[in-house]
């Protein structure tokens, strides 16, 4: 995991702990969420087994501080006015490109129109592209419609 990040436990739906990286939390109107990064095994570009962090949003209730642990410079995300909400509820989508021979799998993120593919929103998006073999497409300047930093 790594250096520097505040650390929690999160609670797995059969009731295991694991210890993961917080990046970010945000306030709903139903309670808090955390952005949470959880290292697991994945095979790699030649089958063998490497290291990959998968993040993900959790609810509060699948989260837990770490006794001793500082989260005062745990970047909050603000709350998205709800007149951008919709608009950036379906504004992507994400395209799986299969694995090849010596070429692992992708995945790119469009713009709705360029690509098939189940829309999905801002948040979605943006934690896809957090994952490892995950890029926006450069045909419709996906980026350009995204605030990331890259």
């Amino acid at each position: 995991m790594p250096a520097g990040n505040a650390r929690v436990l999160v609670i797995l739906p059969d009731g295991q702990e694991l210890r993961a990286s917080l990046y970010e939390r945000r306030r709903l109107p139903n309670g808090w969420q955390y952005r949470v990064a959880i290292t697991i095994w994945t095979a790699g570009n030649s089958g063998r087994q490497e290291p990959v962090e998968h993040t993900v949003w959790l609810d509060a209730s699948h989260v837990r501080p770490i006794e001793g642990g500082d989260y005062s410079t745990v970047p909050t995300r603000p709350t998205t006015p709800a007149s951008h909400r919709a608009a950036a509820r379906q504004a992507w989508t994400i395209q799986n490109l299969p694995h090849r021979p010596g070429h692992p799998g992708a995945r790119l993120i469009h713009v709705i129109g360029c690509q098939p593919g189940v829309p999905i929103g801002l948040d979605q998006a943006l934690d896809a592209l957090q994952q490892p073999r995950t890029v926006p497409c450069l045909q419709c300047k996906a980026a350009s419609s995204l605030p990331w930093a890259g």
